[in-house]
This record gives C-alpha cells, structure tokens and sequence, in this order.
C-alpha cells in the first residue's frame, strides 16, 4: 500500500473512521426517531465526521438530509438563501418539478431560481431581502412545508450553528427560528459546534431561546482502548508493523486528540518500510512540529504578555493560578487579570477550561510551546 491509512484535516469515513460506535446509534436513532440534538465538541474532534458518517448508515427510506457549513456565512441574509437553497436540492427529484412545486411552498415571497449546468447539484434561488426579512418564516419552515406536501421526513444538520450568535440582531434570529423549529413535526434538527462556551451560552441558559431545544451531546475524546486496534491493523494491513506500547505512546503524546493521533500516526508511517523505532517515532514528532510551527508562531504574535506569561504557567502545570507566588514568578498581573485572561484564551481555543481544570486544546501546540519556553 503506497497510499497512507489514516486520515486527518478531512471528513473521514467508513474504514478510515474511528469507532465512536455509541454516539452513532444514539445519532441514527435521533434522526430516525425526530428527536433534535445538539453535539458539542472542540475543532477538530471529529464531530462533522461523526455526523456525516451517522447520515450515511441511517437506513431508513423517506429521510432526506439536508447539511450546511455555517462557518464562512456571516449574516442573516445569507443564512436564509442558503438554507432555502439547500432544502430545496435535497428535496428536490426533478428539475422540471421544482419550478412547478416551489410556487405552492411560498405565499407572500416570490423566489427567483435558476439552475447551473449540473441541475441536481447547482442551484441558485434569490429573493427580494426587504419581502424576504418581512415573511421570513416563510423560509424558515420551509422544511417542514416541503416535508409535508412530498410525504418525507427531513433532517437538518447545521454545522458550526454558534455563528449564528454573531449576526446582526442575533437574538430576532434566534427567536424566530426556535417559535418556528418547535413545532416542526416532520423535520428534525442536528445543531453543532465547536465554540463550546457559545454553544453553551446558546441552548443552556434559560433566557436564550433555544434553551434546551434538544438532547444535548459533549463528545469525548477517543479512548486509548478504541484507537490501538485500529492504529495496529492501519500498519499491518500495510505490511508495516508497530507495537502496541508504540501505538499507545502516539496516543498518549497526543492526548487522545482524533485530528492529531491520526496525524502522527501518518508521519510514522511515512517514514516506516518495516518495524517501527524509537528513532522514527522521534523523527516524526520533529517534523509535525517543524511543519506547523509558523502556524503556533502566528498564534502567540497575537497575545498579550500576560496572556502569553498565562501559557507558560498552564504548560508548566500551575494549577493554584491566582496565588501570589505564581503571579509573582511568571509576572500574571492581579487576579482579575488571570480571570480575563482564561477568558480570551478560551474564547480563542487555545485552552479548555471545564470544572476549574484547565487543559490546552492542542496537544502538538503544548509540546511545542514546552519546547520553546
């Protein structure tokens, strides 16, 4: 086998798709049984991955999927073309029907749609924006509209949803969606997000309108248990062989992180023809550092110096961070410093902070700082 067996910095699926065995039946089974769910996960935990491949093994004839990327849409009117773009073409058998039934789902708006050279794939719709912002629930049930005249069920997966906390009159938004999505009976809703303290600020206090909108998933780390068979058959199924106390080093050096197990496990195997050594093991760690170093460069050029002084004591393993003898030796200003500090590390992703136990979201970059300071 020339081509590498592990995956990362795409969706992976099927063979290259590791366990998760449980949140995909709980997954299927929501989509199937209509209960709406809402999955947490910090970036590159494999939540996407873990949704698309849960769409792809649910078995069930009548359900459409519809799946949209919120990363890159940044307003409201955006969001609602999209949306109504996508519902249409996952709903959508014929080209012909789709002009013909699309003037029955709408009653006060007139959409414009147009089809590139691939009907089945390219569409555009238009609206007029001052009817649309006027009859924008329109829009918003039209999955549920759809749903019911076809005789379908439609499920709804909205990736990176928190940014929709970040548009222009956010909460109007919020409002509308939630009074509108409630009461959707053939559409199911799978809402997800790697901005753990938006999200939770979104469906986990009271005065948010989508308190509580569905069942709510944290997805865990991936077991060292879990990921050993699977990096030990990835090397013997290539005529490559690695120890299990080999494999277990590469978890644990990484953390259990998905995104970077799967990375080291591909510079090892990169540089192995046979067995694997400690040399080799070395050798790749160098080179992931080597490779994503400038990106980590990037990222402190953009901290304060208490911010950063903040980093140096978490990698360290400060933990008693408001103590005087730690403020004083790694120079974290007052107290009220220290708090809004983790703050705008958190905000930013670079650490965790759950149950006063802080952590570095990025293993590759703890190492790397641990090396440099």
């Amino acid at each position: 086998m020339n081509v590498s067996p592990f995956q990362y910095g795409k969706i992976v699926s099927e063979h290259t798709f590791v366990n998760r065995v449980r949140e995909k039946e709980l997954l299927i089974q929501h989509f199937k049984s209509g209960i709406n769910t809402i999955l947490i996960s910090p970036r590159r935990w494999g939540k996407t991955s873990l949704v698309k491949e849960s769409i792809r093994l649910t078995r069930e004839q009548g359900i459409r999927f519809v799946f949209i990327d919120l990363f890159s849409i940044r307003d409201e009117q955006e969001f609602l073309t999209t949306f109504a773009r996508e519902v249409m073409k996952a709903t959508m058998n014929k080209r012909g029907e789709l002009l013909k039934e699309a003037r029955g789902w709408f009653r006060q708006l007139l959409p414009v749609i147009s089809f590139g050279i691939d009907p089945s794939s390219e569409i555009s719709i238009k609206f007029n924006w001052e009817e649309a912002q006027k009859h924008r629930d329109e829009i918003i049930n039209l999955p549920e509209i759809i749903a019911k005249k076809k005789k379908l069920r439609i499920v709804v997966c909205l990736d990176e949803f928190q940014n929709i906390a970040r548009f222009q009159e956010n909460l109007s938004i919020e409002k509308e969606l939630r009074s509108c999505w409630q009461h959707h009976e053939s559409v199911t809703y799978c809402l997800f997000g790697s901005k753990r303290h938006m999200m939770m600020e979104l469906f986990n206090e009271s005065e948010r309108p989508f308190y509580r909108f569905g069942d709510m998933i944290l997805l865990e780390k991936i077991a060292t248990a879990e990921w050993m068979p699977f990096i030990s058959s990835r090397f013997s199924e290539s005529g490559k062989i690695i120890s299990l106390e080999q494999a277990e080093s590469i978890i644990c050096k990484m953390k259990n992180h998905p995104y970077y197990v799967q990375m080291y496990c591909d510079y090892v195997w990169t540089l192995s023809s046979g067995p694997v050594t400690e040399e080799i093991l070395e050798t790749a760690l160098g080179e992931m550092i080597g490779h994503t170093s400038f990106l980590f460069q990037e990222d402190l050029e953009n901290l304060s110096l208490t911010q950063l002084n903040l980093l140096k004591a978490i990698s360290a393993g400060e933990t008693q961070l408001t103590s005087k003898a730690v403020m004083d030796k790694y120079r974290l200003g007052t107290p009220h410093n220290v708090s809004r500090n983790k703050k705008v590390l958190e905000f930013k992703d670079i650490i965790d902070n759950q149950e006063n136990k802080i952590s570095f979201l990025d293993p590759l970059f703890e190492i790397w700082l641990k090396k440099i300071f």
